[in-house]
């Protein structure tokens, strides 16, 4: 039985102990551009190498525009979306606005749906929490929240990618504090280069030593790239 999920980069789960754990309840924070969707899809890639069904919520892109942009970084994701193994659920409403109305009423729905397919997957992603729980209530997060950390504490795995500040910051501590994992990640300029870097401020039943920070970039031809750069931690 599977103690981690392997990223399916080696080097990648070398620096994060051995893969995600197993289980736990995971969130990447990070501004746009900064490698959370990709982060997440390397993730799932390794999921559904190893045997694992994967269910994927987007709130920011369309099937069609989720299977290319796992291509466009060589984590061809078409064949398993195909055989019913990786499922993709989009919530892209066209010409629609997220109001605190429409977020009070789909972030429950969010957290029920996941309870009632969990025997459906091994791995469950929300890629961004943010746009649901922008306009929600302090309770509203915090009982999907709690929800996921119940579902997941038996040998599943949820990850969420999230926005800084995109709730308030009470509500961030109180989130990040009951996650299992959370990892941040920042563009930064190092040399006239802008690279990713991923802090990874903690991940529980990690299988082995973690680095706390991993520079990355993201390579078309092979996905995530670890660069050989350190960084303090700041």
């Amino acid at each position: 039985m599977l103690q981690a999920i392997p990223t399916g980069n080696e080097e990648l789960d070398t620096r994060l102990g051995g893969g995600v754990p197993i289980p736990s309840l995971v969130m990447i924070e990070g501004d746009h551009g900064s490698g959370k969707t990709v982060v997440a899809q390397q993730v799932v890639y390794g999921a559904l190498k190893s045997g694992l069904k994967v269910s994927y919520v987007t709130t920011e892109a369309t099937v069609r525009e989720f299977i290319l942009q796992s291509k466009r970084v060589s984590l061809d994701l078409s064949q398993p979306f195909i055989k019913g193994i990786l499922r993709v659920y989009p919530i892209h409403l066209e010409g629609a606005r997220w109001t605190r109305d429409t977020a009070s009423k789909m972030l429950p729905i969010l957290g029920k749906f996941a309870m009632a397919t969990a025997e459906e997957w091994d791995l469950f992603v929300v890629d961004s929490f943010s746009v649901l729980a922008v306009f929600a209530s302090v309770e509203g997060v915090m009982d999907v929240l709690t929800r996921f950390k119940q579902i997941a504490s038996g040998s599943r795995v949820v990850i969420l990618t999230i926005h800084p500040n995109s709730m308030g910051e009470d509500v961030m501590i109180r989130a990040r504090a009951v996650c299992d994992g959370y990892i941040r990640l920042r563009v930064t300029d190092f040399g006239g280069r802008m690279v990713k870097v991923m802090e990874v401020v903690k991940l529980r039943g990690a299988l082995g030593p973690v680095d706390s920070t991993i520079v990355f970039d993201v390579d078309p031809a092979f996905g995530i790239k670890i660069l050989p750069i350190s960084f303090a931690r700041t």
